[in-house]
């Protein structure tokens, strides 16, 4: 068995208490309020705060202005091309070419999109965000209250980090060295 080169056991096991430190503040967040603040596309941000500086990915500005973006994004074109529906009830029930899916799909590529223009004119870059659109584009979290609880949540997520977590790093010494 080879070691690679690349292994840091140090900023590995760094990284994975980081994101625990993050899904548990979340998940008491989501247990305590029965709400949805924990979904796929905080797994990516979570990351990539977890593991390091990364330009044009990690911070603020980028991490909750890119998911609001996409929420924003996925919510408006979900309302125009596919109102009510929801992606697993649609591929279940779905034969070929049902206009269901083709909603979906309508509202899918119009949300990547406006969030890919959005994110390159607003300087956000976050590519997790592009999960976030697709979440809400495709009726998994479309309600205005749940594009506020998206952003809301990424926003905790960051501030939680920066406050909480960061300090910690830095008390402890474990902030990871090399991000990858």
């Amino acid at each position: 068995m080879t070691v690679r080169d690349d292994l840091n056991v140090r900023d590995d096991l760094s990284a994975g208490i980081n994101v625990v430190l993050h899904f548990a503040f979340l998940g008491g967040i989501a247990w305590a309020t029965g709400r949805p603040f924990l979904f796929p596309s905080l797994g990516p941000s979570a990351y990539l705060l977890a593991t390091g500086e990364q330009p044009r990915a990690e911070g603020a500005y980028h991490v909750v202005g890119g998911h609001a973006i996409a929420a924003v994004c996925g919510l408006a074109t979900y309302v125009v091309f596919a109102d009510g529906l929801l992606v697993t009830d649609a591929f279940t029930r779905a034969g070929s070419f049902s206009p269901a899916v083709g909603r979906l799909v309508v509202s899918s590529i119009v949300a990547m999109v406006l969030t890919t223009v959005g994110m390159l004119w607003s300087d956000t870059n976050h590519a997790a965000a592009c999960a976030t659109t697709l979440i809400v584009a495709l009726g998994l979290m479309s309600t205005p209250l749940d594009t506020g609880i998206i952003v809301v949540s990424v926003a905790l997520l960051v501030v939680f980090h920066g406050k909480i977590v960061e300090p910690l790093q830095d008390r402890y010494g474990v902030e990871p060295q090399d991000a990858r």
